[in-house]
């Protein structure tokens, strides 16, 4: 069974960093949305519709980011999520860690090198050239490319494949069923057929990198698609062949990304965002859901909509068309009255 976590309100408040306004022997088991909290839970209220709602909250303690009048325990912070964060961390389950070693239902060809630090689950196929570095746990079902190297302490959860030739840095997470360096989608017609290209390039997953669920990053054509450290993409998430990611972005689930595009460093990409290929998204960028990128867009920009413009010319068009109908009606009777001028004219 899993082990379940108690903490003391006081305990927790020590480990946070924050001001404890109130008793703090109760007892919490989890964290909980403000709403459904009891009186195990530690909840948070980081605006000020919850900070009013205070009376009406039964959890064991409040973490908030002033001090204000409460029946419940505050827990007075700098930063509301940066907090709510390290709490998390104290009620996560207490599971079994992977032991080292190979289990005797992985196959490992000659050739491949792994550190004996390393765990490499059930089932797990391991290429001849392949390395896997310290600390790393190879989930069950999972294979690794011939010549692939991964780093030290990263975990891949069961059934990732990571084909040949690829590069995941140190401190890296790659979620279940993750597809890491399948061939790029580039074909070109030839006497009558689509006929794919060869893509003779790899991955490099760069150190910091945690990668969602049923996610694809497809190799390059030639040199390597790079995903830069400490990006964080979602579950189904497509990266093209000769995609550049820049270090520190964010990337939403089904977002999909096509060949050659470059992400420069700190971009966000909401979820179902679209970006047509060999586009260039500059730092700090960030793009509002299903927007449909069909053109360049430059540093710390904010872009929305298909195809995606500027938020501000986004919402100038958005407050237009809400208009249309009054304006529609307004042409009619502006029509109308020129027509009975004219016709007054001819009449005349």
């Amino acid at each position: 069974m899993t082990e379940i976590n108690k903490i003391t309100v006081s305990k927790l408040a020590d480990i946070i960093g924050a001001e404890l306004v109130g008793p703090g022997q109760s007892q919490a088991v989890r964290v909980s949305s403000f709403d459904s909290a009891g009186p195990d839970s530690i909840t948070f209220a980081s605006d000020e519709k919850l900070l009013n709602e205070i009376s009406k909250c039964k959890a064991a303690a409040v973490i908030v980011n002033k001090k204000i009048d409460s029946p419940v325990t505050l827990l007075v912070v700098n930063n509301v999520e940066k907090a709510l964060i390290e709490t998390l961390k104290q009620f996560m389950p207490v599971l079994a860690k992977p032991a080292a070693g190979i289990h005797k239902t992985a196959v490992v060809e000659a050739g491949a090198v792994i550190d004996n630090t390393a765990s490499i689950g059930a089932l797990a196929y391991i290429r001849a050239g392949a390395k896997i570095g310290e600390r790393t746990i190879i989930g069950a079902g999972c294979k690794i490319g011939q010549d692939t190297v991964i780093g030290r302490d990263s975990r891949l959860e069961d059934n990732v494949v990571v084909y040949n030739n690829c590069t995941i840095g140190n401190n890296c997470i790659v979620g279940a069923n993750t597809t890491i360096g399948a061939t790029g989608f580039g074909y070109y017609f030839i006497d009558g057929q689509h006929r794919l290209i060869p893509h003779t390039g790899g991955v490099i997953i760069e150190d910091c990198v945690e990668i969602g669920a049923n996610s694809c990053v497809d190799r390059a054509k030639f040199g390597n698609t790079v995903v830069g450290a400490g990006t964080k993409i979602d579950n189904l998430v497509q990266i093209s062949h000769n995609v550049i990611i820049g270090k520190c972005c964010l990337i939403v689930s089904q977002a999909g990304i096509s060949g050659s595009t470059k992400l420069g460093n700190g971009v966000v990409l909401a979820g179902q965002v679209g970006i047509k290929d060999h586009m260039t998204i500059g730092d700090g960028a960030q793009i509002g859901a299903q927007a449909g990128v069909m053109n360049d867009i430059g540093p710390n920009k904010k872009f929305v909509g298909t195809p995606a413009i500027e938020v501000k010319e986004f919402f100038r068009q958005v407050l237009l068309k809400h208009k249309l109908p009054e304006m529609s009606k307004q042409l009619k009777q502006l029509i109308k009255k020129v027509e009975e001028i004219e016709a007054a004219k001819n009449n005349s």
